[in-house]
């Protein structure tokens, strides 16, 4: 079954949008477009007036939404807490960021992706990012206007490293930066996690902005290294945005920090097809995190989430209330027939064991002609059949029956593993039992007779004969034994 989903990139001065159709044999890009925003993005109207024009340049209608926001609007901690359960660390993380942010804790959204366990196996170790409720709630207030709830609210920058990560190598390390008109976002990649993220101004001169994003990486990277105490060493620096100038600043980039820079491009790199959309051509430093937007949710990648939890059993009806009526409706009709069959299976079965009953009460009444009043014909009948064995059963004089099985059993078990032996024939008679074999010695024939005079049920046991066979090798015997 295909899916739909819009990625829907917000920044400050633009945003991006691409509808990604998911099936099972490919994703496609079916229409994208970018468009700018005015008054800077901090006026809700111009926000609207940019969401209304994106209704008229794509078709929205049956689309999962999952929305970027600028990644300067949140601050960024990475922390060490006792343990992993997600439930408990989101109890205790206001508390653990509270003494190092500038804000009220009642002020903020937090949210926290796990990084790992630390080696120990006692800490777990995570990335935290709060955001000020003010700047947040405007986004979502516009986007409830226009009658969209989200399935996630991110950080910028976070899908296109999410979606990078997940393709890296084990072990190696990788730098995804982000560059917007006035800020870049950094994120350090290792083993093919996010380990951390740090969003920093850039300025808009052209000529001092490649020095300022070499020493913000460059700054960066010493403290990651103090983080985590290892030496992190990236093999690749990739680079996006819509600030993202020309190929000179990738060049600059590269060659300040000796680093090998590539663009990211993820339609190319994922050879996720595009629709030719006239007049909107694609661009994929603008498209990349749109793109990645829609991927992060079709690939069901985990990552910050500021919308998470509210009203998610509403959601899931109102969006699902015409299969949930279908399922219901087919699930009664299941019920109904399943009562069904189990009322008329109780009523054949009852059926049945009546007719067996009456069959058990006839054949009693012509077994036992003298029986007048039954009560229980089954066990009447059981307890009648005793009692006629009781009075047939004759026991000899000359001791218990033994059965065949058991003679065996025993003789079997007695006669040592470390004893040569053939048996050639056994003779069970109710009064005795005799033994006829091959073994190495006139020794061993003695151990075979005290061997079997411990067996319990016999009374007496007599070596019949034992000579040596014609070979002269053998001796042949014949024991036996009274019950």
């Amino acid at each position: 079954m295909s899916r739909k989903v819009l990625g829907l990139d917000i920044r400050n001065h633009s945003l991006a949008a691409v509808v990604l159709s998911s099936s099972l044999r490919e994703n496609r890009v079916d229409a994208h477009t970018h468009i700018p925003i005015s008054s800077a993005g901090e006026d809700e109207n111009g926000i609207a007036a940019a969401f209304e024009t994106l209704v008229q340049n794509i078709d929205i209608r049956g689309c999962d939404w999952v929305v970027s926001v600028p990644a300067d609007l949140f601050s960024f901690r990475n922390l060490q807490v006792p343990f992993s359960n997600s439930k408990k660390i989101r109890m205790v993380l206001a508390f653990e960021l509270e003494p190092t942010l500038p804000y009220q804790i009642d002020d903020l959204f937090i949210d926290f992706q796990t990084i790992d366990t630390v080696e120990s196996g006692e800490k777990t170790a995570l990335i935290a990012a709060a955001v000020e409720k003010s700047r947040l709630n405007p986004y979502i207030e516009v986007l409830a206007s226009f009658k969209i709830d989200p399935e996630v609210v991110t950080v910028s920058g976070l899908p296109a490293a999410l979606c990078l990560a997940s393709q890296s190598d084990p072990g190696e390390d990788q730098l995804f930066i982000e560059i917007d008109e006035k800020s870049s976002t950094l994120f350090a990649i290792v083993d093919g996690q996010i380990r951390l993220i740090r969003s920093f101004a850039i300025p808009t001169v052209s000529s001092s902005r490649s020095q300022v994003i070499c020493t913000q990486i460059q700054r960066t990277l010493a403290a990651f290294e103090e983080i985590e105490l290892s030496d992190f060493q990236p093999t690749d620096l990739f680079i996006t945005g819509s600030g993202l100038n020309d190929a000179k600043e990738a060049k600059y980039i590269a060659a300040k920090l000796k680093i090998p820079v590539k663009a990211v491009n993820l339609a190319n790199r994922l050879n996720i097809p595009i629709e030719t959309n006239a007049g909107y051509p694609w661009k994929q430093t603008r498209m990349d995190n749109a793109l990645a937007l829609a991927l992060m949710e079709i690939e069901d990648l985990e990552g910050l989430n500021f919308h998470k939890g509210q009203f998610e059993v509403q959601k899931f009806l109102a969006k699902n209330k015409s299969q949930v009526v279908k399922t219901g409706i087919l699930a009664a009709a299941v019920l109904v027939l399943l009562l069904f069959n189990v009322g008329v299976e109780s009523y054949t079965l009852q059926r049945r064991i009546s007719r067996l009953d009456h069959q058990i009460t006839e054949i009693y009444k012509s077994t036992f002609p003298e029986v007048k009043k039954i009560q229980d014909p089954y066990l009447e009948m059981q307890a009648k059949l005793k009692q006629a064995k009781k009075k047939s059963v004759f026991q000899s004089e000359t001791g218990p029956h033994v059965r065949s099985i058991d003679i065996l059993n025993n003789i079997s078990e007695r006669i040592s593993k470390e004893t040569v032996v053939d048996i050639t024939r056994l003779d069970i008679r109710p009064q005795n039992v005799s033994v006829s074999g091959n073994t190495d010695t006139f020794n061993s024939v003695d151990d075979i007779k005290g061997r079997l005079e411990q067996i319990g049920f016999f009374k007496k046991v007599t070596i019949s004969s034992s000579n040596k066979d014609r070979s002269g090798k053998n001796v042949r015997f014949m024991i036996k034994a009274e019950l």
